[in-house]
């Protein structure tokens, strides 16, 4: 190739590399709620939450609400859903908050009906089943230990020390451990409702990402979310956003 044809090459594609290494990174902090135990929990309230939220000062907030409810009114909002989700979209009129939550493939595209919690989720009823089962419940009994070391930290952590990976580990321990313990019994499904639910949160917060190239995110979940989403996230776009790791 002489002088000149690289001279023209340099000038054609040079914007075209150029474009790319000035392309904005999008930056991504997926944070542990806990809900209701925001209230009690000295180190981790309800405004150091939203302190660290207006901090970060990210272009967009999802929160643990599904899409199709991301707009209905707060009275459907606070029947349904944990008080920091709907109280984001109250409190930043000005981000673009967005919903990422799946709560069955039952209500996929419907509204939550009135009394739904508490007489017609399955879920729900076989939850409450187990929770009267007394050969069942004797068989987790082995889950206490775990169990407490998970509420210690609900009640006791701050933001920081609540992200910082211990929670995670010891959540994923402790479903693989009830998902064991549930074999062989009707109660399987609810180990594959956690499961599923997980993997639509994930798959939901992974699609806003990728839909919003070059903004700066924040996803407020529960707690018991934050190990499968952090790993698939960092899994299917770990090379493409700089995650905000604790």
């Amino acid at each position: 190739m002489n002088k000149t044809m690289a001279a023209i090459m340099i000038f054609l594609i040079g914007p075209f590399f150029l474009g790319i290494s000035q392309e904005k990174i999008s930056e991504v902090a997926i944070i542990s709620t806990i809900h209701g135990a925001h209230k009690i929990n000295p180190n981790y309230s309800y405004d150091s939450l939203f302190n660290f939220v207006e901090k970060y000062n990210p272009d967009i907030i999802g929160v643990e609400i599904r899409k199709e409810d991301i707009d209905s009114s707060l009275a459907y909002l606070q029947n349904n859903y944990p008080f920091e989700m709907y109280e984001s979209i109250k409190k930043y009129p000005a981000k673009k908050v967005v919903g990422f939550d799946w709560l069955g493939s039952e209500l996929e595209g419907k509204g939550i009906p009135k009394h739904y919690w508490k007489e017609m989720s399955a879920i729900k009823i076989l939850q409450g089943k187990l929770n009267q089962d007394s050969i069942i419940s004797q068989k987790l009994s082995i889950l206490e230990i775990i169990k407490k070391k998970k509420d210690k930290l609900i009640l006791n952590a701050s933001l920081f020390e609540l992200n910082d990976g211990r929670y995670d580990l010891i959540n994923f321990i402790y479903y693989e451990q009830l998902r064991t313990l549930l074999q062989g019994t009707e109660y399987l499904a609810l180990a594959d409702f956690y499961q599923q639910r997980d993997k639509h949160i994930a798959q939901n917060i992974i699609e806003i990402i990728k839909n919003n190239k070059g903004k700066r995110m924040i996803f407020l979940l529960g707690a018991d979310h934050r190990d499968f989403t952090i790993k698939k996230v960092k899994g299917e776009l770990g090379d493409h956003i700089l995650l905000n790791n604790f």
